[in-house]
Parts: structure tokens; sequence; C-alpha cells
């Protein structure tokens, strides 16, 4: 495993630790069930399911590339047409093909897992924001609150953490949701990686004549405008200008730099003609990364706001438990 994301991830789970610590030891709540505290292990057991899972899936990219160039070597130079393969070169396929495939199921986990911490997490800032949120999706819920309402409680999150929250909104839980949960009609599932690289991404077009390509075409070029500079400059007939799948494709790992209007059409055509992702470690370094940097400033305003945090108890709110405190100190 890359040893700075591990460090990344060893930050990560010290933190959501320290987010515990810190409202426990303000509050001395009495004993008893509270929902933040049970919302904070759920963090660091989905912390620990992805580290898990992306483990797996640098082993299994490593094994690919050792098996392409075991596959290179066992390939007869002057195979003749029509001839089959023999015997071990097949055998290193079929095993090539069966780690590809756990690989796309453990890449498919990746995004299920990542989408429970990131509920799991929002649920924290909920509670320390006490944010009006009906709680049923709590981080769409999170985001949409803070994008209308950047400048709350929780606006040094925002501030700080708002691209990382917005792309991993789009990238990770609206492409979970709509190709590989909720998937509600014909897509064609697949993978792409480099031969002998370390990359590894899921492939999920919408089928050629499902929908009106032409159409649907014409409407992603429509956005160029939005696309980076180096695109909008290069010559037509550039591959990545030219071809409006691969430059849909940049404009949502680009999401984040538009207004949200932008965002909701570049997203519902995303939505209509599918894609590649980004790679497995692209996406878990998003996933750690956001929740080692922006705990720490979640911590940083429970301790500023301990009296408001709503922990989850019923029928006794914070404020309730800090005036019995100061009763007691005084008695």
């Amino acid at each position: 495993m890359d040893e700075s994301l591990q460090d990344v991830i060893t930050r990560a789970e010290q933190a959501v630790k320290a987010l515990s610590s810190c409202v426990f030891d303000g509050l001395k709540p009495p004993s008893g069930a509270y929902a933040f505290f049970n919302h904070n292990a759920h963090v660091l057991s989905a912390l620990q399911d992805c580290r898990r899972i992306y483990e797996r899936l640098c082993s299994g990219r490593e094994q690919l590339t050792d098996l392409a160039h075991q596959e290179n070597h066992l390939m007869p130079k002057d195979l003749p047409a029509g001839t089959s393969y023999p015997e071990e070169v097949q055998a290193v396929m079929r095993q090539s093909g069966d780690i590809t495939e756990h690989m796309k199921l453990d890449m498919e986990s990746l995004y299920i897992f990542g989408g429970i911490l990131l509920d799991q997490w929002a649920m924290q800032a909920i509670a320390v924001g006490n944010i009006p949120c009906p709680k049923q999706h709590p981080f769409r819920e999170l985001v949409d609150y803070l994008d209308q309402n950047p400048n709350g409680t929780l606006e040094p999150v925002w501030t700080a953490a708002r691209d990382a929250m917005l792309w991993l909104y789009y990238q990770l839980r609206f492409y979970r949701n709509r190709f590989i949960v909720h998937a509600n009609r014909p897509w064609q599932r697949g993978t792409t990686r480099s031969v002998y690289g370390d990359d590894f991404n899921l492939f999920t077009p919408t089928p050629p004549g499902w929908l009106d390509d032409k159409s649907i075409d014409a409407e992603i070029m429509s956005l160029l405008p939005l696309a980076p500079e180096r695109l909008r400059t290069a010559p037509d007939d550039y591959w990545e200008k030219a071809r409006p799948g691969r430059l849909l494709e940049l404009l949502f790992d680009n999401i984040t730099q538009y207004p949200k209007e932008d965002r909701e059409k570049i997203s519902k055509l995303f939505g209509k003609k599918g894609g590649s992702t980004p790679s497995f470690q692209v996406l878990a370094s998003r996933i750690f990364s956001f929740v080692a940097e922006a705990t720490p400033l979640l911590m940083e305003i429970a301790q500023a706001n301990l009296r408001s945090i709503d922990i989850g108890r019923p029928h006794r709110t914070s404020e309730e438990m800090w005036r019995d405190r100061e009763t007691g100190d005084r008695a």
C-alpha cells in the first residue's frame, strides 16, 4: 500500500477518535445511549472497511501486471492465425479475467462503503452544527444545506473542504446511486486499465442506440465553453475535444469549478451517457484525505459550541446537560 496514503488513513482514524473524545470530555454526559458516539464508531468502522477494500485493489492490480508479463513471456511469437492459444497461456488469461472481476467487485464496494463512510461522517457534522436535516441521506443533505447556507456554524469546514465535498458528492455518491446500486436501465458495465500500469477504472457507458446519440452528443458539445482552456483552444480534431464522451468525463471530473446550475447540467448528461470513473487510487485518496482534513476542523467547531451539539439522546439536549453540570459545580 502507498505509505503516504496509509499515513492519511491513520490521521483520519486519529481525528475521528479525537472528535469523539472532545465531545465526550466536554459534555461528560451521564451513562446512556447517544447517537453521536455510535455514529463516530460507525465512521471508524467504515474507514477500516474502505482501507481493506483499497488494499485488496492494490494487491489485485499488482497481480494483473504480473500476469500480463507472464502472458507475454508464454505467448508464442509466430502463432498461426486461427490456432488456439497454448493451455498455459489460456490458464493465465482465465486467472487474469477472474482477478479483473474481483477488482470490479471491490471497486464497486469502495463506492458503496465510501458512501456509508460519508453518510456517517455527515451525521457527526449535522450534530455538531445542529443542522435541521431529515438525516435520510445525510451527506447529500449536508452538502445541499452548506451549498445554500455557507455562513453558519460549519463555515470553516465548508470553506476548507467545499471542493472535496462537492467532488465526492458527484463522483462517489452520484455514480454509486446511478450506475451501481440503482441502475434502472441497460448499461455496459465494464472496466478499463493499462496492461502494465497500476490504473484500474470502472467503465459504464450507455449502450449504442439506446438514446439518441447524436442529440446527446450535441448537448455535451454545447458545454465546451466550460472545459479547461487547454481543451477549448485545442484543434477540433484533438481526441479529448472531438469525442463528446471524453469531454463529458473531463467536465464531470472538474465539476467543483462550476456553479450549481452548470453542475446539474453536467451530472444530468453524465447520468444519461455514462462513462469512466477515476482510478481507484484517486477515489480512495479523495475519500481518506477528506476525512483526515475535515474532521479536525469539525472538532474545533465542536469545542467552541459544546452546548449546541445534538448528541442524539431523546428528551435531553446538550444545553440541559450543561446546565446540570453548572448546577452541580455550584452545589
